[in-house]
């Protein structure tokens, strides 16, 4: 037995019953997607800095003992403040980094 589909009726699409579903569908998906990668650097600190490193950890403390929340990678750019407490950076999210692999980008103020 042969299967047959029936075909849609094309002027369901013109309708504004369609319009409307179709924007509340892809608002709800806008308002659920979170993102995956990280926002980068908008500049709001006055300090930005550039990742020199492969591989960078992201801590909850400035110690190496703190938890790891994550990890920046080489070329990414990060707001930061101008607190180094034990070698370590914070962000301007109230993470931390290493310092020694951060370079602060030309024109910013990191003292």
């Amino acid at each position: 037995m042969p299967l047959t589909l029936k075909r849609p009726d094309v002027a369901l699409y013109r309708s504004w019953t369609f319009v409307v579903i179709l924007g509340v569908v892809l608002t709800v998906l806008a308002l659920f997607d979170r993102g995956t990668g990280e926002a980068g650097a908008d500049g709001s600190t006055g300090c930005q800095l550039e990742v020199t490193t492969d591989q960078l950890n992201v801590r909850a403390g400035p110690a190496e003992q703190s938890e790891l929340l994550g990890t920046l990678v080489r070329g990414v750019l990060v707001d930061g403040t101008t607190n180094v407490t034990d070698g370590f950076r914070e962000l301007e999210d109230g993470r931390f980094v290493a310092d020694v692999y951060l370079t602060p980008v030309p024109g910013t103020d990191c003292r």
